[in-house]
């Protein structure tokens, strides 16, 4: 009962804290705290509470799912891409690793008509593009375990015979960059754009790629025909076939032409007289000479 009585007297002088934090068993002993000792130690108790919490590591963010982001993307493609006719938000997208020569092809690109140009589609879904792009082609997986930052650029919709021609150039995508709006309606999910991924070829080969200068623009046309079919190429065989033909036969008809006499040709060449043996035997014992010489068969005009 002393201690009892004492303890109000002693407990002002500490913080209120104390008791709790020193004495895991006061709980029996609250009752004989004044009520704001014991308000303080709620107090505390909850702050001490509040500043642990704060000091907690943030969730870490969900790993990015290449697949489900390509799934959506090409679902996107699908709708936005019959809403643009004229091609005017969509580009084909191209990937180069920094300082390379070979630009390769990773897909298309299309953004919302009126709401989002063709650049900026392709910049809301860079991850997924490049991500994709290194998986399509060994050589950008290479260059990006060396540190080697991948860049994007882009050529107008449909242009890859163009560009594998040597006649369309590409534009960097460095330089751009996307509106605060737009990027708060993409998190918000909007449909702003989409993307077609390029696929490998039936044997297992890597894409389509080209070699190309730095800043991108060709400097020679690639003479060179392309076929989007085995049927257009067995025709454009067949026509290569009959030109070659068509050129050997002219070739042929000018050399009979020319071999002709008086056909414009030249003058006819000369033609050596058919001597016997006896006529040139006959001529050596007359002394027949028509130059001032004796005329036989080793000094005949036609055998020197």
């Amino acid at each position: 009962m002393v201690f009892a009585a004492l303890l109000p007297a002693f407990v002002p002088a500490f913080d209120p804290a104390f008791v709790p934090a020193f004495v895991p068993h006061a709980a029996p002993f609250a009752g004989l705290l004044p009520a704001s000792a014991r308000a303080s130690a709620v107090v505390a108790k909850a702050a001490k509470r509040k500043a642990a919490a704060g000091k907690r590591k943030p969730a870490k963010p969900a790993a990015f799912d290449l697949k489900k982001a390509m799934l959506v993307a090409m679902r996107a493609h699908q709708d936005l891409w019959r809403l643009d006719p004229q091609r005017e938000c969509s580009r084909d997208v191209y990937v180069r690793a920094d300082g390379g020569s070979r630009f390769f092809f990773a897909g298309k690109a299309v953004g919302a008509a009126g709401r989002c140009d063709a650049a900026s589609a392709v910049l809301l879904q860079k991850r997924a593009i490049l991500e994709h792009a290194r998986l399509l082609h060994p050589e950008l997986e290479q260059m990006h375990r060396l540190s080697r930052p991948l860049q994007l650029w882009a050529a107008p919709a449909d242009s890859e015979v163009s560009v594998a021609r040597k006649v369309q150039a590409l534009e960097s995508l460095e330089g751009a960059r996307l509106s605060r709006a737009m990027r708060e309606d993409a998190d918000a999910g909007a449909t702003l754009a989409g993307f077609d991924p390029d696929q490998p070829e039936s044997d297992g080969r890597a894409g389509f790629s080209v070699r190309l200068p730095e800043d991108g623009v060709p400097v020679a046309p690639l003479e060179v025909r392309f076929a989007s079919s085995v049927a257009e190429a067995e025709a454009m065989a067949a026509q290569e076939q009959e030109a070659m033909a068509a050129q050997q036969q002219e070739a042929m008809r000018k050399e009979e032409e020319e071999a002709r006499p008086g056909a414009g040709g030249g003058a006819p060449k000369p033609v050596a007289p058919k001597v016997t043996a006896a006529a040139a035997e006959s001529a050596t014992d007359s002394g027949e000479d028509s130059g001032g010489g004796v005329v036989g068969p080793a000094s005949a005009w036609w055998a020197r």
